[in-house]
């Protein structure tokens, strides 16, 4: 039996991977711990570098969705958007101390992707898709209609300088170790989460929900739970985008921003985990760097996207390990 929009055909096995996310997370880990010293003369390239991050958590949130149980968002940026108004309104309001304004964020945006997962996670398909895309678009309604409160064409401004222990977070480099510090967290509780009970049943239910449901697995339930997740981690990367930039805009929550995280996803290799990190990070600076030539940036990025998915159908994390274990058959040859 096919799965929703046929997504299994574009999903890269995981099983090939399992042996290298380790050596790649220690890759990943010391890169970053390093990558502020190695650009500490072009603070440009380091905002650039932080934007990429933030991207990478709002690609790994829907992948925990998507590429875990199968079923496609059309509206993630609801969540990116609304957590970034809410701890926007709570740092103006409330508090700047980021870790009391993550707990808030992620307390209310657990309480509402409940009531909203209840209903959406009963529809599969086309269904669940169209209704993510009109939840956003409610969402983006909410912020023109109470302008008064969230500014509306204008965006949220005047968001305070954030602080941890009361200490001021004003240097570039301290940002990207904070950005960068969470999108590691995230990744290690998404690997934990996969390798667990937990992660298998999703597994299963992406692969065959019938089969899942014959099997006593609660289909419905794990499913809101796979929503839940993602769509607290996409509101975290929306925590720290506010915070990072200290105002929020609406096309934060435009169905185009939604397309971006899905072509973030599908780019990187859906299902990988790392995939959609990579793909989100070479997204934003290939947006950079192409429209800095070109107002037409999206003919030429679309060319490089469709490139991409014809030569490495596993997006490029899944085409890095192919090109990696060909070079690795050669070396054992060689010996």
């Amino acid at each position: 039996m096919s799965t929703p929009l046929n997504m299994e055909s574009n999903m890269t096995d995981v099983r090939p991977f399992q042996n290298r996310w380790r050596a790649v997370a220690v890759i990943f880990v010391a890169f970053g711990a390093v990558l502020p010293f190695l650009i500490a003369d072009d603070r440009f390239i380091l905002l650039l570098s932080s934007y990429a991050v933030i991207a990478a958590i709002v690609a790994l949130s829907l992948d925990l969705l998507t590429g875990n149980t199968g079923l496609l968002s059309f509206g993630h940026a609801a969540w990116y958007g609304f957590g970034a108004y809410v701890a926007g309104l709570l740092s103006k309001t409330v508090t700047s101390d980021i870790f009391l304004l993550f707990l808030m964020t992620a307390a209310i945006a657990i309480t509402l992707s409940v009531l909203v997962g209840a209903i959406l996670v009963r529809q599969i398909g086309t269904t669940f898709a169209i209704l993510t895309l009109a939840f956003s678009q409610i969402v983006f309604a909410v912020v023109f209609v109470f302008s008064d409160l969230t500014g509306g064409e204008d965006g949220l401004q005047g968001i305070p300088t954030p602080t941890i222990l009361g200490i001021d977070i004003l240097q570039p480099n301290v940002w990207f170790w904070i950005l960068y510090g969470s999108l590691m967290v995230a990744l290690g509780l998404a690997f934990h989460i996969r390798r667990s009970p937990l992660g298998k049943s999703w597994l299963a239910i992406r692969e065959n929900s019938e089969r899942a449901a014959f099997v006593g697995i609660n289909v419905s339930g794990l499913r809101l739970q796979a929503y839940v997740a993602s769509a607290t981690l996409a509101s975290t990367a929306g925590l720290l985008l506010v915070l990072f930039n200290r105002a929020a805009s609406p096309d934060l929550l435009h169905w185009f921003e939604s397309g971006k995280i899905i072509m973030y996803v599908v780019l990187g290799g859906m299902g990988t985990l790392i995939g959609p990190v990579l793909g989100a990070i070479t997204f934003t600076f290939a947006e950079h760097y192409i429209s800095s030539f070109t107002d037409s940036w999206l003919i030429y990025f679309g060319g490089l996207f469709i490139l991409i998915i014809i030569v490495a159908p596993g997006g490029i994390f899944g085409g890095a390990c192919k090109v990696w274990d060909k070079l690795v058959r050669l070396f054992e040859r060689a010996k």
